[in-house]
C-alpha cells in the first residue's frame, strides 16, 4: 500500500501494540523504498524519516509529537533513489545529511532539529566538485568523539567529512574517495568510527582510512592506509573492534585487514551465504552476517577466518541489519520479524 509506517511490538511475544502512518507515497526502487531510514530512539521518543524526507517524531504510547517536512522546508531533494540516510541523535539534536545532486543544482547540506519539538537548529551547505550521481550518498553519519569534544562524520559525494555538532561547521575534509572523477560513484556503505581511526568506504574502491584528530584537509596529512584490493564493499558498513577492520563485499565475502594500517589479515573467505546488503554486526566476539535470502553465517572476530555457524531462515527478500539488544538478535525478512533468543 501507500501508506509508510512506524510499528511498535512487545519485545517479549512479537504482538503489534500500535502501528502509526507517518507519511504517505511508497515507491520501490530498485534495493530501496520509502521505508528505508532507521528507526532511532533515546528510550522515551521515537524519531524515524522516510525516503520521501517527511520526519516524525512519537511517543512510546504511539503519540504524534511533530513533524517536519524537509522537502518543504529546503527544496525539492535531487537524489536518485529517494532519501536513504539515517538520522544521528546527539546531546538531543538530529543530525541529518542530505547529499544529493543526480536530480538537482541545489547544494548538498547538513541541518539539525531539536529531537523534542522539531525546531530547526541550524543548516550548513557541504561544498562538493562530485559531478551527476556522484554526489547522491544513501549513508548516514557516524560520532565521533575526540578529546572529549563531540564531531559527525558525513561519507559521501566525493569526501568524508567532520563537522561540529552544535553549529554543523566543517572542521576536516579527507578527498580521495573518487580519484577518477568517476560521474556515476554514488556512496551506499556508512563511514566508520572507532579505535581513533575513521574509515571511509566508497563505491567498492578505493577504501579509505584515516586517522582522527586533523583540521582542514586532512586528505594526505592523516590518511593511513587505502585498500584496493578485492574484498571491500559497496552497500554493506564494515564493523571494527579497534584492532581489526571486518569487510563484507556485496557477495557475502568476508575480510579481514589490520585497522591501523590496513595490512591483509585474511581473505576474501567465502561464507556462502550468496549476495548480502546488510550491515555485519560484531557481538559477543563474533560477526553476524544475514544475506537477501535471509540465511546467516556466524563468524569468529580474530585474526584468522573461522566460520562458526550457518542458519536459514523463510528465505525470504531481506536487506535489513540484524539488531542486538541484551542478548536478543531481531531479524526483519520480507514476511517475518523474528527475535532469536537464548531464553
Amino acid at each position: 500500500g501507500q501508506e509508510i509506517l512506524l510499528l511498535c511490538l512487545d519485545r517479549a511475544t512479537g504482538r503489534e501494540l500500535w502501528r502509526r502512518p507517518y507519511d504517505r507515497g511508497n515507491e520501490i526502487k530498485m534495493k530501496h523504498n520509502m521505508s528505508s531510514p532507521s528507526p532511532v530512539t533515546d528510550g522515551k521518543l521515537v524519531w524515524v524519516v522516510s525516503g520521501n524526507a517527511q520526519v516524525a517524531c512519537f511517543d512510546f504510547a504511539g503519540d504524534l509529537k511533530w513533524t517536519f517536512d524537509i522537502q518543504k522546508t529546503f527544496g525539492k531533494m535531487g537524489i536518485q533513489f529517494g532519501y536513504g540516510s539515517s538520522p544521528l541523535l546527539v546531546d538531543g539534536k538530529l543530525i541529518f545529511q542530505m547529499l544529493q545532486g543526480l536530480f538537482t543544482d541545489d547544494p548538498c547540506y547538513l541541518f539539525a532539529l531539536d529531537a523534542a519539538t522539531g525546531r530547526k537548529l541550524w543548516q550548513v551547505e557541504r561544498p562538493t566538485d562530485a559531478e551527476h550521481e556522484s554526489p547522491d550518498a544513501y549513508s548516514s553519519p557516524a560520532l565521533l568523539v575526540r578529546d572529549g569534544k563531540k564531531q559527525f562524520v558525513v561519507g559521501g559525494a566525493d569526501y568524508v567529512t567532520g563537522h561540529d555538532v552544535e553549529t554543523g561547521k566543517e572542521l576536516w575534509r579527507g578527498g580521495g574517495l573518487n580519484p577518477t572523477k568517476n560521474r556515476n560513484f554514488r556512496v551506499i556503505a556508512s563511514p566508520l568510527v572507532k579505535g581513533g581511526m575513521i574509515f571511509a568506504p566508497t563505491r567498492v574502491k578505493p577504501f579509505i582510512a584515516f586517522r582522527a584528530g586533523g583540521a582542514g584537509d586532512i586528505t594526505t596529512s592523516h590518511r593511513a592506509w587505502v585498500w584496493n584490493e578485492p574484498g571491500s564493499p559497496d552497500v554493506p558498513t564494515p564493523v571494527s573492534d579497534g584492532e581489526r577492520l571486518y569487510m563484507v563485499d556485496d557477495k557475502g565475502a568476508f575480510t579481514c585487514v589490520n585497522a591501523k594500517t590496513g595490512e591483509r589479515l585474511y581473505g576474501p573467505e567465502q561464507t556462502g551465504i550468496g549476495t548480502t546488503s546488510s550491515s555485519p554486526v560484531l557481538a559477543d566476539g563474533k560477526i553476524y552476517i544475514i544475506s537477501e535470502s535471509a540465511e546467516t553465517a556466524v563468524v569468529q572476530a580474530g585474526p584468522a577466518f573461522k566460520l562458526l555457524a550457518k542458519n536459514s531462515l523463510d528465505g525470504s527478500y531481506t536487506l535489513g541489519t540484524p539488531a542486538f539488544a541484551d542478548g536478543d538478535i531481531f531479524i526483519r525478512t520480507g514476511t517475518h520479524l523474528y527475535c532469536v533468543t537464548k531464553r
